[in-house]
C-alpha cells in the first residue's frame, strides 16, 4: 500500500445488485477510472451475456469480479470501508459528501485497502450493512442515482480530477478496528459499573459515544490513552465498591 492512494488501493462492492445491466454498467464505470477489483455480495443471478453487453471495455473488469456469500466476506483484506447511501438511519449525522471523505479522511487513513460499498437502487443499505461501514458518504443530489452514476461520481472524486489523494497525517490515525477494540473494552467497564443509569440502553449509549469519536478522529496513541483510562477508571470502581 502506498502513502498515494491509487485505483489498485480501491475494491467496489456491490451488494445484492438486481439486475445485469447494472453490474456491466458498473464494469464500464470502474475501468475508466483505473480500478479493477469488483465483488458482488449475493446478486439475484449471475452476470451473464446482458452484463457482457453493457461492460463494453470494461468487460475484464467484469470477467475478473468475484461473487461472496456475505458482506463480511467480501470486505476482507480491507481496512476502511465506505458505505454509500441515502440514509444512515441513527446514524444520520455522520455523513460525508464525497469532497469531505476525500479532503478529511483519506489523507489520514493512508495507506489503505479502501472497499466503496454501495446497495441496491430499490432500498440501499440495510441497517446491519451500514454498521459494518468505519463512514457513511452520501452523494448530493435531489433524487436516487443510477447505481451506476453513483459509482462513477464516487470514482471520479477520488481520481477524475487532476490533483492526487496522498498522505498529510503526522501521527498515525487509530484504524476502525482499535477503535471498535477500545469500544468494547469500554463497553464492558461501562457495563460492569451499572451504566447507563437511566431508561437508554447500553448499545443506545454507546452508538452516541462511536458517533463522537468518529467525527473526533483520533489517532493510535489518543484510542490507548483512553482505553487505558478507562480501565483505570474501573478498578478504582470496584476497590470502592468492595467485595460484594
Amino acid at each position: 500500500m502506498n502513502s498515494i492512494l491509487s485505483p489498485e488501493d480501491v475494491r467496489v462492492v456491490l451488494v445484492s445488485p438486481e439486475g445485469e445491466a447494472n453490474i456491466g454498467a458498473v464494469s464500464r464505470s470502474m475501468v475508466c477510472f483505473g480500478v479493477q477489483e469488483l465483488v458482488l455480495v449475493t446478486p439475484y443471478r449471475q452476470p451473464a451475456e446482458e452484463a457482457r453487453n453493457w461492460a463494453c471495455h470494461g468487460l475484464p473488469v467484469l470477467e475478473g469480479s468475484r461473487i461472496a456469500s456475505s458482506l463480511d466476506e467480501a470486505l476482507e483484506g480491507v481496512n476502511l470501508v465506505a458505505g454509500l447511501t441515502r440514509r444512515a438511519g441513527k446514524r444520520r449525522h455522520r455523513m460525508l459528501s464525497p469532497v469531505e471523505f476525500k479532503t478529511r479522511i483519506l489523507p489520514r487513513s493512508l495507506p489503505c485497502r479502501l472497499a466503496l460499498v454501495f446497495g441496491t437502487e430499490e432500498s440501499g443499505l440495510s441497517n446491519e450493512e451500514l454498521d459494518r461501514c468505519h463512514r457513511l458518504i452520501k452523494i448530493p443530489s435531489r433524487g436516487s442515482l443510477n447505481l451506476a452514476h453513483a459509482v462513477s461520481l464516487m470514482l471520479y472524486e477520488l481520481f477524475g480530477r487532476a490533483e492526487t489523494i496522498s498522505s498529510t497525517r503526522t501521527a498515525r490515525l487509530a484504524s476502525p478496528e482499535l477503535r471498535r477494540k477500545m469500544l468494547d473494552a469500554l463497553a464492558g467497564h461501562l457495563q460492569a459499573m451499572g451504566y447507563p443509569f437511566h431508561q437508554a440502553s447500553l448499545e443506545e449509549e454507546m452508538t452516541k459515544l462511536s458517533d463522537i469519536l468518529e467525527r473526533a478522529e483520533l489517532e493510535e496513541w489518543e484510542t490507548n490513552f483512553l482505553g487505558g483510562m478507562f480501565k483505570h477508571l474501573r478498578i478504582q470502581f470496584e476497590r470502592a465498591r468492595g467485595p460484594g
